[in-house]
């Protein structure tokens, strides 16, 4: 009944893993994530109406070359389909298929992890880059168990060519056709290979002998399937199907692993329910041995007991975390799980921090009593740091040629400490040095020394562990000299002084004159002398003044005035030099463009003549002006260039300056109404309306506007507003012009309780009068 179920399932499955054995297809090439969830309810249902466990049909997939990653992706759509495993299983409840099991323990370890303190060992189930996940297609090994339900191959060629596929039955037999029944169950695949070969000698005669003519080759086939219960305290105990060459390390993968209590060194395999071995994941762990992940076996037994003795270590060792130790393990077998110490602990002893009834206690383990120290539960180990502090250092800092910390020892001198440094560099300051030595009580002492003393060996001072000895150089004891530079040089700036520098080098590391220098009158500002500083007076520096080839060609004069540290040179502008300043002037005149200010004195007439004159079509009264001022920037000035042109040189007429723009529009035919009007817009100028009209052409004053602040801005930036109080004269309208009506600033609405403080506020003046009155 069951063989016919199986048939059935190939017909009875065409959209997943059979249809492709009844096509021929290659099973290996199905994607899972392709089927439709209609699919996936087809195949369920199927599945369920022919009476076939969803292990059944996983089992016969896998034979059939089904990747391990199909058949999960498979069962997830199958969960995602809210279809319970358990109502798809004709096996017991129990019991649990791969991958199933393998997704539940990820997401109750993920919720466990997050609150648990790491222990050793716990994510070693739960690893991405390790796989212990078991293989249904590998290499028989030679030493496999063959049992109930293991199909053999036998190939037979040479004189004589044969091939069977050969179930072991219930009786623990395969029948080889014209041999008989051969009994093979429970023994090792060399045994019953050699076994077979030799029966098959009976009905192949050449198959034996020193020269056989006649072979045969046997390989198991479709391996059978296990049960194996998992129980304890493993993440997710149950009863999984595995294949037959499964290990203990395959199903405690797919459990999950030991829980938080669990024990991953007292595993118990229970088989024929006797203890058959006891498992220790941290032989494998520590030692990379893989001695205890043995084969499993039909109805095995996997307990996982709970952890009977943890201990934590911290401070400096390699691994800080949690440990499950033995009864008879010692502290020295701690030392080796967590990895030995770092290069920062200190050897000497451990401490072990212990609860009793009483409290804790603390336990002070030298290293070499380790081997015999026992622990017990909850026994927190503790490696410290050494100290930072050094016991044999010395440091010298300053004019040596190789400053720093070297090795203090008994009876060095400062002498010697200056001579293992390279001893002194060449602008040493010899008249003094210091040692900062350190007292019993950590406080610091200094003690001067004369540095050129103890180099000609005149004296000499016995140093001491952490002394600090400072040489100091010439120029740290004195200000840094400089020159400065000023004026029309290229390079002003502040200089380094060197003796015998003079006043055409002080020149020349300014990188020269500029065009308007003037080098017949060179200032040099000197700082008076110490001798003249002690004294109250009011002078402040002492002048000189030069002159200088502009060629710096060396001079007499020049050679014999030595500069001084601290000197101030300033270069003067010749009183003729003027950069050659340019104007523009845009718009309507015949030429536009640049034009170069050839004298003082040239006005804004001047550039329209040098322009050519305005045009015919220029609108005078809208011409503007812009200047760059150097204290207030860029400015636009309102210029009357119909004034400036009917009297050359009056006030309006404004003197030109270096980078001034004059800028003449055309004539501009059109008003500009703005702000808060009813229709802002631009009308048509019409010579001898008022500004009144066209107000009411823009749909007249809206409730916002603020009448009496209206005014007139002209093309040229000008601007003009209602004059009068009780005769009111309203600016006139240009062409080009802009009428600005502005709004009423907003309100602020008095609140109730600002009102409430003003009527408080009389009545209690009412109150007061009333007083008086009485």
């Amino acid at each position: 009944m069951k063989q016919f179920r199986l048939q059935k399932i190939i017909f009875i499955l065409p959209l997943f893993f059979c249809v492709m054995l009844a096509t021929g297809q290659n099973v290996q090439s199905v994607d899972v994530k392709e089927l439709s969830d209609s699919d996936i309810e087809k195949v369920r249902k199927q599945m369920q109406d022919a009476g076939l466990t969803e292990q059944e049909a996983i089992n016969l997939a896998r034979q059939r070359g089904a990747s391990e990653a199909q058949i999960r992706e498979f069962q997830q759509r199958l969960r995602e389909g809210a279809v319970s495993i358990d109502s798809l299983s004709a096996v017991s409840n129990a019991e649990y298929n791969m991958e199933a099991m393998k997704d539940s323990s990820l997401s109750v370890r993920k919720d466990t992890f997050n609150t648990a303190v790491n222990i050793f060992g716990f994510s070693l189930f739960n690893n991405k880059k390790l796989s212990f996940e078991p293989g249904a297609n590998i290499q028989t090994p030679k030493n496999y168990e063959i049992g109930i339900g293991d199909q053999l191959i036998i190939n037979v060629w040479g004189n004589s060519q044969n091939n069977y596929e050969l179930t072991v039955n219930q009786n623990g037999q395969i029948i080889v056709p014209d041999v008989g029944p051969v009994y093979v169950a429970g023994m090792p695949f060399r045994d019953a290979e050699s076994k077979i070969k030799q029966r098959l000698t009976s009905i192949y005669a050449d198959m034996g002998g020193n020269n056989p003519q006649t072979f045969a080759q046997i390989n198991i086939g479709e391996l059978r399937a296990i049960r194996v219960n998992i129980v304890g305290e493993v993440m997710s105990p149950g009863t999984y199907t595995l294949p037959a060459t499964s290990t203990v390390f395959n199903a405690l993968y797919l459990s999950g692993g030991p829980d938080t209590i669990g024990s991953f060194r007292n595993i118990k395999i229970i088989r024929d329910n006797k203890l058959f071995q006891t498992v220790d994941i941290y032989k494998f762990i520590v030692d990379a041995d893989p001695s205890d992940n043995i084969s499993l076996k039909d109805e095995d037994i996997i307990f996982v007991p709970p952890v009977e003795r943890r201990v934590e270590v911290r401070g400096e060792f390699r691994r800080n975390t949690r440990f499950e130790i033995k009864e008879e393990e010692t502290l020295d077998d701690l030392f080796r799980f967590a990895g030995g110490f770092t290069g920062n602990a200190w050897l000497a002893q451990v401490h072990v921090y212990r609860k009793t009834q009483q409290g804790l206690q603390i336990i002070d383990v030298l290293h070499e009593n380790a081997e015999n120290t026992i622990l017990k539960d909850g026994d927190r180990i503790v490696s410290r740091k050494i100290s930072e502090e050094f016991e044999n250092r010395i440091t010298i800092e300053g004019a040596v040629y190789q400053p720093g910390e070297y090795q203090w020892e008994e009876g060095v001198t400062l002498s010697a400490l200056i001579q293992k440094a390279g001893g002194l560099k060449k602008d040493a300051f010899q008249n003094r040095g210091m040692i900062t030595r350190e007292n019993p009580d950590k406080t610091k002492s200094n003690i001067p020394f004369d540095v050129g003393d103890v180099v000609a060996r005149k004296s000499d001072i016995v140093l001491q562990p952490e002394d600090s000895v400072l040489v100091k150089s010439l120029f740290d004891l004195r200000e840094e000299p400089y020159i400065s530079v000023s004026g029309e040089v290229l390079t002003p700036g502040e200089f380094h002084f060197s003796d015998g520098m003079t006043l055409g080098d002080a020149v020349f590391v300014a990188d020269g004159f500029t065009e308007g220098a003037d080098s017949t009158f060179i200032e040099v500002a000197r700082r008076l002398s110490y001798k003249e500083a002690a004294q109250v007076n009011n002078q402040l520096v002492h002048i000189f003044t030069f002159k200088l080839d502009r060629d710096l060609r060396l001079q007499q004069g020049d050679a014999q005035f030595k500069l001084q540290p601290f000197d101030q040179i300033s270069v003067r502008q010749a009183p003729g030099f003027r950069n050659a300043g340019k104007v523009t002037v845009k718009g309507e005149v015949k030429y536009a463009g640049q034009y170069a200010i050839s004298e003082k004195g040239q006005r804004i007439s001047d550039l329209v003549i040098m322009a050519g004159g305005i045009t015919q079509y220029a609108f005078a009264e809208g011409a503007t002006f812009e200047r760059t001022n150097p204290i207030l920037g860029s400015e636009n000035i309102a210029v009357d260039l119909p004034a400036i042109l009917a009297g050359a040189g009056g006030h309006n007429d404004l003197f030109l300056r270096d980078g001034d723009v004059l800028f003449i529009p055309e004539y501009i035919q059109t008003v500009k109404v703005s702000g808060s009007v009813q229709n802002p817009f631009s009308l048509t100028y019409e010579k001898g309306v008022s500004f009144k009209s066209y107000i009411e052409r823009s749909g007249g004053f809206d409730s916002r506007a603020l009448r009496r602040k209206a005014y007139v801005k002209y093309a040229n930036g000008s601007t003009a507003s209602k004059k009068g109080f009780i005769f009111k004269s309203y600016p006139k309208v240009l062409p080009g012009s802009e009428i600005i009506v502005p709004e009423k600033p907003a309100k602020e609405n008095n609140n109730t309780s600002q009102w409430l403080a003003v009527a408080s506020t009389f009545s209690s003046i009412a109150v007061a009068i009333a007083a008086v009155l009485r």
